[in-house]
This record gives structure tokens, sequence and C-alpha cells, in this order.
């Protein structure tokens, strides 16, 4: 799902990212009406793999909240799938043994926007599968779907808010901020795709060698 915004950086970073949003869309597919709940915890751990490193990151930027005032809130979904993951029988142990992305240094505040632009994008997609999910897999969405519906009623009010205060960041700084909000978000996508591809070539094979 494209998020929407009026005209700024963040329409720029729709514009120029779309078609790797749509390439990572169909990686964490979970739209079919076959999905198990085995299926929707392996979608959590997988986005857990994705958000605790660059979390962590974005944590020791000290000037993110300069620009998104409650970044520190927004950047804690990480915790909420591990509550998910638990509540679907995950030992809080195993947690950390779950792959994670690599993230680089984001201590400038263009390319630490450009990670976060992914990061707030993909509160779009959650919403709409705990609708889509919601009834398959209702006992399993009652106990863990915090990180889905980490926003609430807010999703829209949340990514508008984001998406003010990023294009007015890019108003007020130097020219080539929005190049490098858009190489940032464009090195993430591309991050994950690749890392979502290499997790479903291994949870494919893992398969085919249990069914041999």
């Amino acid at each position: 799902m494209q998020p929407q915004s009026p005209g700024g950086a963040i329409a720029r970073l729709r514009a120029e990212t779309g078609v790797l949003q749509r390439r990572v869309e169909r990686e964490l597919a979970l739209f079919g009406d076959a999905a198990s709940w085995l299926d929707y915890r392996l979608y959590l751990c997988r986005m857990f793999g994705f958000l605790a490193p660059i979390e962590r990151v974005l944590h020791e930027n000290p000037d993110l909240a300069s620009v998104i005032d409650d970044a520190e809130l927004r950047n804690n979904k990480a915790a909420l799938i591990a509550h998910d993951l638990v509540s679907l029988g995950l030992d809080r142990s195993q947690l950390g043994q779950i792959p994670r992305i690599s993230v680089p240094l984001l201590d400038e505040l263009p390319e630490a926007l450009g990670w976060m632009f992914v990061v707030e994008a993909s509160t779009l997609d959650a919403e709409e599968l705990a609708r889509h999910l919601a009834p398959r897999l209702p006992s399993e969405l009652d106990c863990a779907s915090a990180y889905l519906r980490c926003y609430g009623d807010e999703v829209e009010a949340r990514w508008h808010d984001f998406s003010a205060a990023t294009d007015a960041y890019v108003n007020r700084v130097a020219a080539g901020a929005c190049d490098r909000i858009v190489l940032a978000a464009t090195d993430c996508l591309i991050r994950l795709h690749r890392w979502l591809a290499s997790s479903s070539a291994t949870s494919s094979a893992r398969a085919s060698r249990v069914h041999a």
C-alpha cells in the first residue's frame, strides 16, 4: 500500500522508491486466504529482524527528535513484535536467535529520516494486514496484534505528522538533504528486499528437506 501524502520530500520518496516498496511487499505478503498462524509468526520474526537493529541505531541519533518529536515512542515497535511472538508460543530466550538485517551507521539526520520513512510506511501495510487476517486468524489476532495495531485509529494521522515533519525539515535545511533521504530510503529497501529474499530461500530449502 503506497502511503499518501501531498507534495514535497515525501512525494518524491513515494515516487522514487515505489518499485522497491512493491518488491518488499511481495516478499512479506500474507494476503492469501490460506495464511496460517505459522505464516503469521514467520512474518513477525522477519519484521522483528528488520526493526530491532534499525531502532537500536535510530535511538543512538540524538538529533532525530528535533525533527520527529515523538521519535523515541515511534521507534519501539520491535518490543511490540516481541510481545506478539511470545504470545504465539515463542520462548523469550529465542528472540536473540532471530536473524537481523545489517544496518549502517545513521548518525546524520537525512540518512536516519530515510530509514525511518521505510519503517513508518510499513505501518500502513500492517494496518491493512490486520484487517485481512482478523477473520482468518481471530484467536491469534486477539492476543498477538500489538505490532499490526501499534497506532490504533491514528495510523493516518501519525503518517501525516511524520510526512509533514520530514517535509518541513527538508524545506529549512541546505539543498541536497532530500537527495540524501531518498538515497538512504533506497538503500534500506534494497537491503531489506535482499534480506527477505534470502530468508525466503532458506525457509523453502528447510521445508524441502523436511518433506523429502
